[in-house]
């Protein structure tokens, strides 16, 4: 199957690495609880090492393409749908929206209306 490489670039190049990785081990985990697999089990069918499979899921590691591969056939998923993580469509259209509002402004606002942002990230996150 073709991976649609052009969807998923917008996600890619917004992420930071380590949330990157981190979102990725998240989505690796939750399909393997959803199929019943434990970290081994899933280690086994991929031919990876338990460990390796522990530091993917939490983004400890950046994984080859080729180890996503593994992952993947073993959790009888394809690469688009590994990689899908953008969630919510609306939201993502909204944050799409708003990050294009804020490269439109001078560095100097941009770095208020990120530091706000985070901020507010911060906040939410504390509840």
């Amino acid at each position: 199957m073709p991976i649609n490489i052009w969807g998923l670039l917008p996600y890619a190049l917004n992420m930071n690495t380590k949330i990157f990785l981190k979102t990725l081990g998240e989505k690796i985990k939750a399909v393997r609880k959803s199929k019943g697999l434990s970290q081994e089990k899933l280690a086994e069918l991929s031919g990876l090492h338990p460990t390796y499979i522990s530091d993917v899921e939490r983004g400890k590691v950046n994984a080859s393409i080729y180890s996503c591969f593994l992952i993947i056939k073993a959790l009888g998923i394809s690469f688009t749908e590994l990689i899908n993580l953008a969630g919510n469509k609306e939201v993502e259209r909204e944050v799409a929206v708003i990050s294009g509002l804020i490269r439109e402004l001078d560095k100097k606002k941009q770095k208020i209306i990120l530091a706000a942002v985070h901020g507010m990230i911060k906040a939410v996150q504390d509840v």
